[in-house]
């Protein structure tokens, strides 16, 4: 981040002091910048809530624009600091001036975590999200929600190994960019399957449906189609078809979806005309109306918008194109696009979009989150997201808030062990994995982490910058080479491990760094005090994470001793290692290395962010 200027500096200490006259002096007769960020990523407006001084405040809102729900690098708005700062008149002041109370609010994003390009459809009173699952396994989870908060997992659209087909994939490839639809009483889902770039069919169409939104769906049929980010369109006239890029091209498909009537043809090829993907199209009043995502997965990625009267076309752009992309390049949340509207009961409509939180104004550690904004459709007849047609960090819920549902004890063929929900990269092969009362059985093989062909890592997404995660095992049986423990996991390109391993006649603990090619950094400890650990032993690990920082424990007890800190594993984003194609996001868990079994017990994860 830039430093800040003098003149800014000045600004903010007199909003700090409560010195109305200096604010307006600093704002009105100097050349303070109201964009620019404290190192928090505070703009002077929380330090006017700071201070408590409501003039200060309204002065800021009313006659300089800013905004309570614009937020930091921790993701708290001005708002949230009067709520933490209990400032009763300026919590008053912000719910007159937003037009609604704090209670009533909620924080993008709504699925935390790697949860990218998301599609929702609404059937009555119910939402149902699909989101990209790339090569893990199960494929493709389904959401479901009542209030577009709070979401649950219901199942997968892919949960047979023998329907994956990603047995071979590298860490990226797989199921890209899903849409999910609904017709005639059943749901249809559709993604890419991405291959290898040595493949001779390197991206595929999947397509399966289901009459139930959670599955079991029918084993998927893949269509030879060559493009990516397909969706489903049901037309007034009950024809069906399939819009792909690049741009956005539009096929016709049989009634149920899985046959190829017609070629594919170009629609529109966007209003930017950089990587224009992710087409989706509605029909609303006289016009069909296709959106677009533009500018690539980085910076820059907005969404767009044009219409035609006739489904083929001409398409004419949207005056107010893009209507939604990330302006501000300080802002917590970038690469805003990948979105898909949907309306509610009422006749309101929303878009939910992909977005990018990053640490240190870098690194994208959780992936690709969903979030949420209100589409508004103005007098002209064009659909605009948000405020400014901007991302929003707080908003007013669209629904009154519910609580989903509880979720069933198995999904996708995997127990749900502590109520988690695991995946693994590729399927696990079977009775590789297996729950005995509280502990989970995971069994290895000779692949390290690294090899393509591992199928011995149980994860979950990471959901904050600030998490711990923690479990027991039983030491079994090891040779030389072979180890268990926890994992920080990306790819098979970067991982941490932080386990146990034999050496000689006894066990230690190691911390070993994966990052490209090869093991960064590989440290041993031995048990302080010289303690003996033996097979049948049983030991508990923890990670700590703060933002980059990860610090590793063990206890043979509960008594945690730290055996080591790594100050920067930014490796674990896709922003901090170029190798493939890295678009999925942190996740944490356990592993196996070795034709040995571990026997796992109280998983532990919790955020502290």
């Amino acid at each position: 981040m830039k430093e800040i200027s003098a003149a800014t500096k000045a600004l903010f200490e007199a909003a700090e002091n409560g010195d109305f006259s200096m604010l307006i002096h600093r704002i009105e007769n100097t050349g303070a910048d109201l964009t620019e960020r404290d190192p928090e990523g505070n703009m002077v407006l929380a330090w006017a809530v700071n201070s408590g001084n409501l003039e200060s405040v309204r002065y800021l809102v009313e006659r300089c624009g800013l905004d309570p729900a614009e937020e930091n690098n921790r993701g708290e708005t001005p708002w949230d600091m009067a709520v933490q700062g209990n400032q009763k008149e300026i919590l008053d002041y912000f719910a007159q001036s937003q037009g609604y109370a704090y209670e009533e609010s909620f924080h993008n994003p709504i699925r935390r975590g790697f949860f990218p390009d998301p599609s929702v459809v609404r059937v009555g009173e119910d939402f149902y999200m699909v989101n990209s699952s790339f090569a893990f396994f199960p494929c493709i989870p389904i959401s479901h929600s009542k209030d577009l908060i709070n979401w649950n997992i219901i199942g997968y659209a892919i949960t047979k190994p023998e329907y994956a087909r990603l047995e071979e994939l590298y860490g990226g490839r797989g199921y890209w960019a899903p849409d999910i639809s609904y017709c005639d009483g059943r749901f249809f889902i559709t993604a890419t399957l991405r291959g290898n770039d040595e493949m001779e069919k390197r991206r595929l169409q999947m397509v399966t449906s289901s009459n139930r939104p959670e599955g079991p769906y029918d084993e998927p049929v893949f269509l030879d189609i060559d493009g990516i980010d397909p969706s489903i369109f049901h037309d007034e006239d009950g024809r069906k078809y399939m819009l792909i890029n690049k741009g956005a091209r539009i096929l016709e498909l049989s009634r149920d979806c899985t046959t190829v009537l017609s070629h594919p043809a170009m629609l529109w090829y966007g209003d930017w005309k950089i990587k224009p993907e992710g087409p989706h199209l509605l029909k609303r009043g006289e016009y069909y109306y296709l959106f677009l995502a533009e500018g690539g997965t980085g910076r820059g990625h907005r969404i767009t918008v044009a219409r035609a009267k006739q489904l083929k076309g001409p398409y004419e752009p949207c005056p107010y194109n893009p209507i939604l992309r990330q302006w501000d390049e300080s802002a917590l949340t970038q690469c805003c696009g990948h979105g898909k509207p949907f309306q509610l009961p009422d006749g309101r409509w929303y878009l939910v979009y992909l977005g990018l939180r990053m640490v240190n104004g870098a690194y994208g550690i959780l992936g690709r989150e969903t979030f949420l904004a209100p589409l508004h459709w103005t007098e002209d007849g064009w659909p605009v997201a948000g405020k400014r047609r901007k991302p929003e960090a707080q908003m007013k819920r669209p629904l009154p808030s519910a609580v989903p549902e509880s979720e069933p004890l198995c999904l996708g063929g995997y127990p749900m062990w502590k109520g988690r929900h695991w995946m693994t990269p590729r399927p696990l092969q079977e009775g590789k994995i297996r729950l005995e009362e509280d502990e989970c059985l995971l069994t290895g093989s000779d692949e390290d982490l690294n090899a393509i062909s591992c199928r011995s890592i149980l994860v979950e997404r990471q959901t904050a910058f600030c998490f711990e995660a923690s479990c027991g095992l039983r030491i079994p049986e090891m040779k030389e080479g072979q180890s268990l423990g926890l994992v920080c996991y990306y790819d098979e390109n970067s991982y941490i491990k932080f386990g146990v391993f034999r050496q000689g006649k006894g066990y230690k603990l190691m911390l070993a760094e994966f990052v490209g090619d090869s093991y960064q950094t590989c440290r041993q400890f031995d048990f302080d005090g010289g303690q003996e650990v033996s097979a049948e032993d049983e030991l508990y690990l923890k990670v700590e994470a703060e933002n980059l920082k990860r610090r590793f424990s063990w206890s043979r007890g509960r008594e945690f001793q730290e055996a080591a800190c790594l100050t920067d594993t930014s490796y674990l984003s896709s922003e901090g290692l170029s190798k493939g194609k890295r678009f999925t996001g942190a996740a944490v868990g356990i592993y196996v290395h070795g034709s040995i079994c571990g026997r796992f017990t109280d998983w532990q994860y919790k955020n502290n962010s």
